[in-house]
């Protein structure tokens, strides 16, 4: 999840993912009391589906939405679709639906579905995960105004079937469809509200419908969230947990001492916290889990070089990386993060292309380039942009994803690493309000060197590499370059293997050592800590972070 995505989920799923559930009956005659989760999330951004492009948004869509298929354990089972089947090859696929209702009892229909993703394609919806959707038959058409939306691949056969057509066969279409992305949404509500639809507003909220476990109370506000269970959900008799609050809480002490007084149940462990975290759970305090994730974190790259006065050089493929190689990835993974794996690359190690991981058959390519000296390599660039060579004489800016104290602190360890290496003049560490601000300045180009992060919303190396071609709505540098996009092009098409698996190889080469469009940091590892009573607590690999409707609760 990625640009705003993963960087939600630098300040909430790394740091936080927590959840505390209180509350069971006291005496056996009685009744038991509600189960209460209280989750830690980053600041939601919206509740539209079409427009979101952060964790937290997604989180909390997937949990009051009923996509066609839902994640369990990273596997697609049914969800709206109580059934599916696809022709041979796997460019046809026709799903039927459950019944299933709205929050106002109103049936779920294949319609809302077709309405939802076309929405997203519809060029007037801007939607920055467009490019999602060009697996539809005339997906990337339509979006580019080149046919109407009547011939995108996706129909609503009657009420309770849909019918999708593929441009190819796309061996990962299956697993997008449980992505948040994808919930229905209908086309009557979505309408009457406008521009204010999905806002995090009182209003906005009390007019909105749900079709997942749980729906969305109208007095929550953007810093604290409340969900609660879904009377009119299909599967409801199973949903465990009957509220979950959401706080914005951006200090990781302020978590840590939270759970280990068990006002939440569980956090993502990292830093100073992840020795004591660890030693809790050696104790039998609490549950320690640990996996690879696929998601990766990089410094972006204002490749215009338009920002401020001085930051032409960033133009200069030498001048980035300069700064990729000057970063000091193991100190950062070791010291200052305490978990992770150093990134060469852009493609997690967990990423397969089809039957074959990717980083298994494919080097890292920043690998090949370590040798070069990044001062030398700076130089060179202002030479070629015909600038004064002397790298003391130029100032950079640092844009941090919020104000919090971990922001400061990595900001800090980039800004030394490059002062250290390079000798550049100054390097100042920007202002910025919130993760909204942050947003806002990246997605406007008012930066030059900031933090970004993307996780996998399937699985598939497309997901990381189709990021960076021209225009992409996530591409917040700029980066551009017509080799690179002619090879995304390819991708998008190609369904052998081998085939596959060398085309990402020469797309990931020029994007990270030849161009070093943005300079990958690190991979995200989970790092869980749990308390003994709570069970089912899932973090799904692809598409979101965890999963509210597997969670219970046993003797706490």
């Amino acid at each position: 999840m990625k640009k705003a995505k993963l960087l939600a989920a630098v300040l909430s799923v790394m740091m936080l993912s927590t959840i505390a559930l209180t509350g069971c009956g006291q005496k056996a005659a009685q009744k038991a009391a509600p189960t209460e989760l209280n989750l830690v999330e980053a600041s939601v951004k919206t509740l539209d589906s079409a427009k979101a492009t952060d964790v937290a948004s997604f989180d909390i869509i997937q949990n009051t939405m009923e996509t066609l298929t839902v994640s369990n354990n990273d596997k697609p089972e049914a969800g709206a679709a109580e059934k599916w089947e696809s022709n041979a090859d796997g460019t046809e696929w026709t799903f039927h639906l459950r019944k299933l209702n709205w929050s106002d009892d109103k049936p779920v229909t294949a319609k809302d579905f077709e309405y939802a993703w076309k929405r997203i394609l519809n060029p007037d919806t801007k939607s920055q995960y467009a490019f999602f959707l060009y697996y539809l038959k005339n997906g990337e058409k339509y979006n580019t105004g080149k046919c109407s939306a009547d011939e995108v691949g996706i129909k609503a056969v009657d009420d309770t079937t849909l019918k999708i057509t593929l441009e190819q066969p796309t061996p990962y279409f299956l697993q997008t469809t449980s992505f948040a992305l994808l919930a229905p949404q209908r086309q009557d509500i979505v309408e009457a509200q406008g521009d204010k639809y999905g806002a995090l507003t009182k209003e906005s909220i009390s007019k909105m419908v749900f079709c997942g476990p749980y729906t969305l109370q109208d007095d929550s506000i953007n810093s604290k969230l409340t969900l609660v269970k879904n009377p009119k959900y299909y599967n409801a008799a199973n949903i465990k947990v009957d509220k979950v609050v959401l706080q914005d809480i951006k200090e990781l002490k302020t978590v840590y001492q939270m759970f280990t007084n068990k006002q939440l149940d569980a956090m993502g462990g990292r830093g100073e916290y992840l020795d004591p975290l660890k030693q809790g759970a050696n104790e039998k305090k609490w549950q320690f889990e640990q996996a690879p994730q696929p998601t990766v974190f990089y410094i972006q790259f204002n490749c215009t070089g338009k920002y401020a006065e001085n930051t032409k050089i960033l133009q200069s493929p030498k001048v980035r990386l300069a700064l990729s190689l000057s970063i000091d990835r193991d100190s950062y993974v070791n010291q200052i993060m305490k978990r992770g794996i150093p990134a060469l690359g852009i493609v997690p190690g967990t990423i397969m292309v089809n039957d074959k991981e990717y980083r298994s058959n494919v080097e890292e390519p920043l690998k090949a380039v370590m040798n070069q000296d990044p001062k030398q390599l700076f130089i060179e660039g202002l030479k070629d942009l015909g600038l004064d060579p002397d790298p003391a004489k130029y100032k950079l800016h640092y844009l941090p994803q919020d104000d919090s104290t971990d922001s400061r602190q990595w900001a800090e360890f980039f800004i030394n690493n490059w002062k250290q290496k390079i000798g550049i003049g100054d390097i100042v560490i920007d202002s910025v309000a919130s993760f909204d601000d942050y947003l806002k300045k990246t997605s406007e180009q008012k930066f030059d060197l900031a933090m970004a992060g993307w996780g996998a919303d399937y699985n598939d190396p497309y997901t990381f590499i189709g990021l960076f071609k021209t225009g992409d709505g996530n591409n917040n540098g700029q980066y551009s370059n017509a080799e690179y996009d002619n090879l995304v092009k390819q991708l998008a098409i190609e369904g052998d293997t081998t085939k596959r698996l060398d085309l990402f190889k020469q797309a990931e080469e020029i994007l990270i050592a030849k161009d070093a469009g943005i300079a990958p940091v690190f991979y995200r590892d989970r790092k869980s800590f749990i308390h003994n009573y709570v069970k089912g607590l899932q973090y799904p690999a692809f598409g979101g972070t965890y999963q509210l409707r597997y969670v219970s609760v046993e003797g706490k």
